[in-house]
């Protein structure tokens, strides 16, 4: 599923807003380690953004 942004045949860059409290969060998970072994943000948003998508493609979601 996830692959390395670097080696992706056509990447586009999102940006996305988040607030403070969602980053010290991700910030508190990653210093973790144990559980979370994420070496940066934005690894661990496209991971985020993946499990979503498949979350919802598996609950049917059909969308409006």
């Amino acid at each position: 599923m996830s692959r390395n942004p670097r080696r992706l045949a056509d990447p586009i860059r999102l940006l996305v807003s988040v607030g403070r409290e969602e980053v010290e969060a991700v910030d508190s998970r990653m210093e973790q380690g144990r559980y979370h072994r994420h070496r940066n943000r934005a690894k661990f948003v496209r991971l985020a953004i993946e499990r979503e998508l498949a979350r919802c493609q598996s609950d049917d979601f059909n969308g409006p």
